[in-house]
């Protein structure tokens, strides 16, 4: 099956940069009064792929509606993607995250004192995993049923990550 999904891939595979145009080019050379201060570029950012991460969950809520599962598996896979750049970026204060976190970068950034994050972390890795296959069987069809679960889970880790991001800002 022939995909021509190049616009998508890049998406998928985030290589679309999301970061604010403002910080493209130097700002020394702006007045003073015009330069955005850091924490504001970190709080826009973190906003930006917290804003993706929502959009990417309701998308797939439509492709379920619409029994397009591997498109809803895809975007639950790009949601929590998503949410693990603004936790990363709110961790590290870095507007740039890698293109790609392995579960040694995730598990820091969903574990806490009080929430231990292994199970988010594993639940993350899997999703990353099934969504990727290339080799997809498309003659075993994924049954609603399980669907069902894996974007009720997405969401659950969405409410809850977002839920420390949100803590974290008001602080």
């Amino acid at each position: 099956m022939a995909r021509n999904w190049s616009i998508t891939e890049a998406h998928c595979n985030h290589q679309v940069d999301f970061t604010p145009r403002s910080q493209d080019h130097d700002i020394s050379t702006q007045p003073r009064s015009k330069q955005t201060p850091p924490y504001h570029m970190l709080h826009t950012t973190i906003s930006d792929y917290h804003q993706h991460a929502k959009y990417h969950l309701k998308l797939a809520a439509i492709m379920r509606n619409h029994n397009q599962f591997r498109a809803c598996l895809i975007l639950c896979d790009w949601t929590l993607a998503s949410m693990i750049k603004a936790l990363y970026i709110h961790k590290y204060h870095s507007v740039h995250p890698p293109k790609e976190l392995t579960m040694n970068e995730i598990l820091p950034l969903v574990h806490t004192d009080t929430e231990p994050g292994l199970d988010i972390a594993l639940f993350i890795g899997t999703i990353q995993h099934i969504s990727s296959l290339e080799d997809y069987t498309y003659d075993q069809p994924i049954e609603l049923d399980n669907i069902e679960k894996l974007l009720q889970r997405t969401e659950e880790i969405l409410y809850e990550l977002s839920k420390r991001i949100m803590n974290n800002s008001s602080e």
